[in-house]
């Protein structure tokens, strides 16, 4: 969940001006990894839980489709213009793609971290029995939504203002999939920036799953339902932790071997992994089958409902 950007390592390489080689089928693969998720499967999911009553999710979980849903767009600025491959793009167009995208590891890496805090928060409070109410936390949820913005801006700033410093470090070419800016200080910066919040990200993963480890161990035989919650729950946590770790992976990869553009390609496909963890869960299933009339509060228990555990209780005592 890095993103492109983290796949920029300019260590080594710096009398370079193309270091991924990449083919045209690639291209077209890089394109459609980040169009169809942004411009169709993320929007259907969001419509889904802003406009069904059967859908309820906390503003993190938003906030993270409309992340993947810029990052898609950002990735997809040449293809509007035309100038996806050919010649180079203009240097205006160009730095406005590179900075978008510079931005990226900012955007994900903490969108991703408020939803697994988020996660955490309400499983830590069920497993000590305390009850969770959202609208004592709206300070926290509002940190939480702007955050991820404005680390973007931040970086956004800094990639414009080294690209006008040096126009002829910005290009598409070097990067083949995307403009990038020539800039090893800036690069490594975000790396470091993306890679400690999603060593923290990993950190609430384990801890999160520790603590369901532990309830579920007490659960008693009698609470069946209880126990499937937890379940379903755990095991999308566990997913999504998993690629967080193959990100991070590629980061480390991309710059030992930044020629190779299978890291853009897969850290492209997040937007589709999103989609493939979260958008498969009961309730969004059926919510797009809305003729079907045969729901119960067991389809709103998913992994990142604004509170599971205590629609987990609930479902348990039969209210």
């Amino acid at each position: 969940m890095d993103t492109m950007v983290a796949t920029t390592g300019t260590s080594g390489l710096e009398g370079s001006d193309n270091i991924v080689h990449g083919t045209h089928a690639e291209l077209v693969l890089f394109l459609v990894l980040n169009i169809w998720p942004s411009h169709f499967g993320l929007p259907i999911l969001l419509a889904i839980v802003l406009f069904s009553r059967r859908v309820q999710r906390h503003p993190t979980f938003i906030n993270l489709l409309v992340v993947f849903m810029i990052v898609g767009v950002s990735s997809s600025l040449l293809v509007y213009a035309g100038e996806a491959s050919g010649p180079e793009p203009s240097h205006a167009l160009c730095l406005t793609q590179a900075s978008l995208l510079y931005g990226m590891p900012g955007i994900t890496s903490t969108a991703v971290f408020t939803l697994v805090f988020q996660m955490f928060t309400t499983i830590r409070a069920a497993f000590h029995n305390q009850s969770y109410r959202q609208n004592e936390h709206v300070l926290r949820v509002w940190m939480m939504i702007i955050a991820p913005y404005a680390i973007w801006i931040v970086f956004i700033i800094a990639t414009v203002l080294v690209g006008i410093n040096d126009p002829a470090n910005v290009s598409r070419d070097r990067r083949f999939f995307y403009c990038s800016v020539k800039s090893e200080g800036l690069t490594d910066t975000l790396t470091m920036f993306a890679a400690i919040v999603l060593f923290a990200t990993l950190i609430l993963e384990a801890w999160t799953i520790v603590l369901f480890y532990k309830r579920w161990a007490h659960t008693t035989k009698g609470n069946a339902s209880f126990t499937a919650c937890e379940l379903n729950l755990s095991m999308r946590i566990f997913g999504f932790g998993i690629y967080v770790l193959i990100a991070m992976s590629l980061s480390l990869l991309s710059m030992s071997s930044p020629e190779s553009p299978v890291p853009d390609l897969i850290i492209a496909s997040a937007a589709t992994v999103v989609i493939l963890i979260f958008g498969t869960q009961r309730d969004f299933r059926r919510a797009m089958c809305f003729w079907r009339r045969d729901y119960n509060i067991n389809d709103m228990i998913d992994a990142t409902s604004e509170n599971p555990s205590e629609v987990c209780r609930k479902t348990t005592n039969g209210n």
